[in-house]
């Protein structure tokens, strides 16, 4: 038995630590990525979610935090906080062109009801930004920040203290497209990715704040597509989740079968679970944040450049092995959620 005990203590000393992570995100619910990417951090023993921050993104930051909340509720996670961060970018306001395409981030209508209602659970009092100061401060070079949204929170918090950046493990971010890599335009303007171009100056904070950074674009994310094949190996188990991702992604396929969906948040979160499912090219990363035609357009090179002094070199995910991802995707989705 003393051989056994020894044995057993070895192993468990032999498994990393799982990351300590703050998920800041312009939630949305399935069949949104952010869900997708919650879900899939949920399910990953690699990942100890310390707590959900919501960013205006997506969707206004209520209608992100209501999400959340719910979510967790079905996942049978209410043990995980929800705070409510930033409801604006720090700068970009409302116009005309952003109420008729996606993104509701300038939205300050209430809440509209989650699937099955409103969770009993409640958001914390204190601010997303507050919390995460309070957090990184406490556990200095443990905590990962994952953003998958407009980085307005991370800018709030690198602003409220100065000395935060160098008390950060790493950060994640799902955000920009880069033209000297592959597959590098935007979604929301020709050259310029929805969560960079939602809060320019947010995003041209956090990147230049030295904080070391992985960066998954658009780039990465146009290598992935999730078909109906794919979507009816994730609802084969029946589970809360999986029931939820069958009533809300369900309709999409039946009414367009041949129809494929790309996944963002998604690869982000499995890059940090495992790194080895996407290729890398170190470059120094800026945004425009001029208010002219290039707003919110990311740009990357090997060398700094003329007016991007500041940019700081970073990993951009460029390319994604797919199958082994959409593998792994599917097969920790379909599990049963595990209990904390």
């Amino acid at each position: 038995m003393a051989v056994l005990a020894l044995a057993l203590a070895t192993a468990a000393r032999a498994q990393p630590a799982p990351h300590k992570i703050i998920f800041d995100t312009d939630f949305g619910m399935v069949p949104q990525d952010d869900a997708f990417a919650l879900i899939l951090a949920l399910h990953s023993p690699e990942l100890e979610i310390l707590r959900v921050t919501t960013v205006a993104g997506n969707f206004s930051v209520e209608q992100a935090t209501a999400d959340a909340l719910r979510l967790l509720e079905i996942a049978g996670r209410r043990d995980i906080p929800v705070y409510r961060g930033a409801n604006m970018p720090l700068m970009h306001e409302k116009s005309e062109y952003a109420t008729q395409h996606h993104g509701e981030w300038w939205s300050d209508a209430p809440p509209t009801v989650p699937p099955g209602g409103f969770a009993a659970r409640k958001e914390e009092a204190k601010g997303a930004a507050q919390f995460i100061v309070d957090t990184v401060g406490a556990q200095p070079g443990q905590v990962t920040l994952m953003a998958i949204g407009p980085l307005t929170n991370v800018a709030m918090a690198l602003r409220q203290e100065p000395g935060l950046a160098a008390k950060v493990k790493q950060l994640y971010i799902m955000g920009g497209a880069v033209a000297a890599l592959p597959d590098g335009a935007g979604n929301i303007t020709p050259n310029a990715e929805f969560n960079f171009w939602v809060d320019p100056e947010a995003a041209k904070i956090v990147l230049r704040s030295g904080i070391p950074i992985a960066l998954s674009p658009l780039n990465v994310s146009r290598k992935t597509s999730l078909n109906r094949e794919w979507y009816q190996k994730l609802v084969a188990p029946d589970t809360p989740l999986t029931r939820l991702i069958r009533e809300r992604l369900g309709p999409v396929f039946d009414k367009e079968p041949g129809r494929t969906l790309l996944m963002f948040d998604q690869v982000t979160v499995a890059s940090l679970v495992d790194p080895s499912l996407v290729k890398t090219a170190e470059l120094y990363v800026d945004v425009d944040a001029n208010h002219d035609i290039d707003y919110g357009v990311s740009v990357g090179g090997k060398t700094p450049w003329p007016g991007a002094e500041g940019a700081q070199k970073m990993a951009v995910q460029y390319d994604l092995d797919w199958d082994r991802f959409i593998r792994m995707f599917v097969e920790r989705v379909t599990r049963p959620v595990p209990s904390r």
